[in-house]
C-alpha cells in the first residue's frame, strides 16, 4: 500500500491530519478489536470448556458393545468407587503427593540458588538447562530410567561398589518406589522452572533488605520466600499431582503390574471399549483438579500469580 493509499479513507478522500475518522473506518477497527477479544474466549470454549462438560455428559451414557449410547445411568460410577479402582486410585494419589514433596525438597532450592546468586543475565539460560529434557520424548525419558533402576542398574552399581549395601536392591523398579522416583525425576524440571517464575516475581530488594538486616536464611526462606512464592508453588506441585495420576506411561513401565494410577485405569477401560467408565475417570480427575485449586485459591490466593510484587 503506498503512503498515498495510506493517506486515503475508505471512501477515497483523502484523509487531512487532524481530520475525523470516517466512521465505516471506525466500525472496522471496532469489529476487528472485538474479533480479537472474543477469539481466545471461543476458542477457549471449543476446545477446553466444551470437552470438559461432553466428559461429564458421557460418563452418565450406557455403555454398549462398541460405543455409547445416550441415557443416565451411574454404572460407570459404581464400577469405579465400589471396586478395585478406587484403593488404586488413592494409592497413586499418595504416591503422587510423596512425588511432589520429594520433587519440592529437591527442586525449590534450586530455584532460589539461582534466582539469588546466579547473575541475572544468566538466570534464564541456567532455567533452560532445566527444561531440556522437556526436549525429549517423555516415553524415551522414563525407558531411560530402567537401566539405572534394575538390579544391575547404575545405582545398585555404585552403591555396591561404594560398600553401602552388600547385595542389590530389589524394592526400586517394579514397585511404587520406583513410580514416585520416576515421577520425581520426570518433573523436577517443572517445579524448578516454576519455582523460579515465583522467586522472579519477588523483587531482588526484598533480598537486599533482609541481608542488611542480617537476617539468617533460614527466617528469610520461612518468612519472606515461602509466603510470596507460595502461589507459583503451588501452581507447580498441581501439575506434577495432576501429571502422576494421569500420565499411564510411569506406572505401566517403572511400576509393574501392581501400580495403576488414574491415567491407567482409563487407559484399560478404553482398550475393553468401557468409554462411559474412562469418561467417569476423567470426570473424576477433573473434579479433584478443580478442588485442589479451589483449595489453592483459598489458601494462597493464586491471583497473586499474575500479580508480581512491586
Amino acid at each position: 500500500m503506498t503512503e498515498e493509499q495510506q493517506a486515503r479513507g475508505t471512501d477515497g478522500r483523502r484523509n487531512e491530519p487532524g481530520s475525523p475518522v470516517p466512521l465505516s473506518q471506525l466500525r472496522w477497527q471496532r469489529a476487528a478489536a472485538k474479533a480479537l477479544f472474543l477469539a481466545p474466549i471461543v476458542f477457549m470454549l471449543l476446545f477446553f470448556a466444551l470437552p470438559l462438560a461432553l466428559t461429564v455428559v458421557w460418563s452418565v451414557f450406557e455403555r454398549t458393545m462398541f460405543w455409547m449410547e445416550p441415557g443416565f445411568t451411574l454404572f460407570a460410577y459404581e464400577n469405579f468407587f465400589f471396586s478395585a479402582r478406587l484403593e488404586n486410585f488413592l494409592s497413586s494419589m499418595w504416591h503422587s503427593s510423596i512425588s511432589v514433596v520429594v520433587a519440592f525438597v529437591f527442586g525449590f532450592p534450586i530455584a532460589v540458588f539461582v534466582r539469588r546468586r546466579v547473575p541475572q543475565v544468566a538466570q534464564h539460560r541456567v532455567i533452560l538447562l532445566f527444561l531440556l529434557p522437556f526436549m525429549v520424548s517423555e516415553i524415551i525419558r522414563i525407558f531411560a530410567l530402567r537401566p539405572v533402576l534394575q538390579r544391575t542398574g547404575l545405582v545398585n552399581s555404585v552403591l555396591l561398589e561404594l560398600g553401602v549395601i552388600t547385595e542389590p536392591i530389589t524394592v526400586i523398579l517394579y514397585t511404587p518406589l520406583g513410580v514416585i522416583i520416576g515421577e520425581v525425576l520426570s518433573f523436577l524440571p517443572f517445579i524448578v522452572f516454576a519455582g523460579f517464575l515465583a522467586m522472579e516475581a519477588v523483587p531482588k530488594y526484598i533480598f537486599e533488605i533482609c541481608d542488611d538486616l542480617g537476617a539468617p536464611f533460614y527466617r528469610v526462606f520461612i518468612d519472606v520466600i515461602m509466603p510470596l512464592a507460595a502461589p507459583g508453588i503451588f501452581a507447580g506441585a498441581v501439575f506434577i499431582f495432576v501429571n502422576g495420576l494421569g500420565v499411564a506411561l510411569l506406572p505401566n513401565i517403572l511400576g509393574g503390574p501392581g501400580a495403576v494410577n488414574a491415567g491407567l485405569i482409563a487407559t484399560q477401560a478404553i482398550a475393553a471399549l468401557d468409554f462411559p467408565l474412562a469418561m467417569a475417570v476423567n470426570a473424576i480427575m477433573m473434579t479433584t483438579l478443580l478442588g485442589l485449586l479451589y483449595i489453592g485459591h483459598r489458601l494462597f490466593d493464586l491471583t497473586r500469580i499474575l500479580s508480581p510484587i512491586n
